[in-house]
């Protein structure tokens, strides 16, 4: 075997024990058995098991009031109020993190120990579906989707619905309204000038910016993360809004290393010439009260009410995000369905029509609708969800991403999409440390990008 091989085999090993990690490791319950028959005749036992990405206190066990009332259902009493309803049905969770729930999935589908139950960032489908990974949802549940979903982009692979639309999600400005105010960014009565314009950011994040003796960041003007949306997410949006485009809309190439792409990275990279962030620097360290703004997806709501507590609404600010030249943003979608390869997808499919489409009489909204916007902070994406939770998608943070909606610039459906960002995502970090300049960066990214496309193309 030569070391190319060798290579390719201990990588594919590394990540089957890593799924298997996640996956074996952390159950909501110990039964991992598909089918079990039951005594005197009863009806067949099935344990459903589902895959997530999240797991938060409050996304699992439900929010509770002060005095210990529920407020919130968390997904674990959904499940248990599904299994009362239906006791031959049981579940086991299991979470594969973010960062490797897109080859984690593979891997466990090419092992032959894929999950009943699948949640997907939507450009991931459509390696998914040329695989045959993903089951075909029935008619019945597509005629629904068609019908009663704010948008259908991103469940839309090939002209056919690939499974259940949950989330649509887009990004925006966090910042720390004590952070500005200590540094005297106010007006006459008081109230934080947030940053309206990326001009306008660098320059407040320079301002913000504490070092100790020895030059290193201890309070970060603004900061971001080594991952693909903490670093291409925040770059697409600055893109869009130069007016410029990612892709070609037919697929065939790369647009993002356009003048108007490297002028959006230039004016990125003027974050870390002007000592306002590095390399070093954590999107999550907002929470502890050592960055000054950061720019985020609406999920990380429930992240950070949890750490400011009473405070999060007297701390945190959200605005639009702030453009070069017009309003845009990058928006995003995730979807929902079952495996091709699991035993239970009638049961499945049942379920799912139960937890994500099903109207609750005594509220006018879905079980998964309620989930994502009271627990998970994401903006759900069936209309009757979207129209209804206004009390939650109109309030100071969550508003702000529902209302820039209209100038989200959907992510596209194209596959090998997680190759396509890691391939963007190294080269942008390349410019950020100094080694290469906005135009190599992205022309570097451009050229390994558009090898994948050609092939995607064969």
């Amino acid at each position: 075997m030569n070391k190319k091989s060798l290579v390719g085999v201990i990588i594919l090993l590394v990540v089957i024990s890593v799924a298997l990690y996640f996956f074996y490791g952390q159950p909501k319950t110990t039964e991992t058995t598909t089918r079990l028959e039951t005594p005197n005749g009863s009806e067949e036992k099935v344990s459903l098991v589902y895959a997530v990405h999240w797991a938060q206190g409050n996304q699992m066990e439900g929010i509770y009031d002060e005095n210990g009332e529920l407020k919130a259902k968390g997904l674990n009493q959904y499940l248990d109020e599904y299994s009362d309803l239906h006791p031959n049905i049981e579940f086991s969770v299991r979470l594969l993190p973010y960062i490797e729930y897109a080859d984690t999935l593979k891997a466990l589908n090419d092992a032959g120990m894929a999950p009943d139950i699948y949640q997907i960032y939507s450009p991931w489908g459509v390696s998914y579906v040329r695989e045959g990974i993903l089951a075909e949802p029935p008619l019945e549940i597509k005629e629904d989707i068609l019908d009663n979903y704010v948008s259908t982009a991103g469940v839309t692979i090939d002209g056919e619905i690939w499974g259940i639309p949950t989330e649509i999600n887009d990004f925006a400005l966090l910042y720390n309204k004590e952070i500005f105010k200590e540094a005297g960014l106010v007006d006459e009565e008081g109230n934080v000038l947030y940053p309206k314009t990326w001009s306008e950011l660098v320059d407040k994040a320079v301002k913000l910016t504490k070092k100790d003796t020895q030059g290193n960041i201890e309070q970060y003007g603004i900061a971001f993360l080594s991952e693909d949306w903490q670093v291409v997410d925040p770059f697409l949006s600055l893109l869009f809004s130069n007016g410029g485009e990612y892709l070609a809309p037919d697929l065939s190439q790369s647009l993002f290393n356009s003048p108007a792409g490297v002028e959006a990275l230039e004016a990125e990279l003027e974050l870390f010439e002007k000592g306002a962030t590095d390399m070093n620097g954590n999107f999550f360290d907002f929470k502890d009260g050592k960055v000054a703004m950061v720019i985020s997806p609406p999920w990380t709501k429930s992240t950070f009410a949890e750490s400011f507590g009473d405070k999060f609404e007297t701390v945190v600010g959200v605005a639009p995000f702030p453009p070069l030249k017009k309003q845009a943003t990058l928006g995003y979608s995730w979807f929902m369905g079952v495996m091709e390869n699991s035993t239970n997808k009638k049961e499945a499919w049942k379920f799912l029509q139960w937890f994500a489409t099903e109207i609750q009489a005594e509220t006018g909204t879905t079980r998964y609708g309620d989930l994502l916007a009271n627990n998970i902070g994401a903006i759900p994406s069936r209309r009757v969800d979207f129209e209804s939770h206004q009390e939650v998608l109109g309030d100071f943070f969550t508003g702000v991403y529902a209302a820039q909606m209209g100038n989200a610039v959907a992510e596209p459906n194209v596959a090998e999409s997680n190759n396509i960002k890691a391939a963007l995502m190294a080269e942008i970090q390349a410019a950020w440390s100094g080694q290469k300049t906005a135009a190599q960066a992205l022309n570097d990214a451009a050229a390994k990008v558009d090898r994948i496309l050609s092939s995607n193309s064969r």
